[in-house]
């Protein structure tokens, strides 16, 4: 069995959002998912690993995903890091506050897998992950 390539950081608080994404990656051997259920764990796991890339839901407990990404910018370990916003905040302007907040790319829940996907082999550079 290949040995991941890739390290993906997801801040989730959400179960089933969770079991959703970690179905989706189950299938790619080159990507190791590894989730947490708030930025406060989430920053803290950044720092110490570094991931290739970090998907953060907006609404999480305490620390919400914009004050987790000022924070992640804010420190040399993870500021170059690429952070995808998830979010059931769908109107056109969440999707531009998202954007002016510095997310690489802002996701709207329900995700659509297939576009997703495309996403993430693309922000990876990767082809044809699953």
């Amino acid at each position: 069995m290949e040995s991941s390539s890739y390290t993906i950081l997801y801040i989730e608080d959400n179960e089933l959002n969770m079991a959703l994404m970690q179905h989706i990656f189950k299938k790619i051997p080159q990507v190791d998912l590894i989730g947490v259920p708030n930025a406060e764990e989430g920053i803290e796991l950044a720092v110490s690993t570094q991931p290739d890339m970090i998907l953060m839901d907006i609404q999480l407990p305490g620390i919400d995903g914009y004050q987790a990404l000022k924070l992640l910018r804010e420190r040399q370990e993870t500021r170059d890091i690429p952070v995808l916003a998830i979010s059931s905040y769908a109107q056109k302007g969440d999707v531009e506050k998202g954007k002016q907040a510095g997310f690489a790319h802002y996701i709207t829940k329900p995700i659509q897998v297939k576009a997703f996907k495309e996403l993430i082999e693309q922000s990876l550079a990767l082809k044809k992950l699953f």
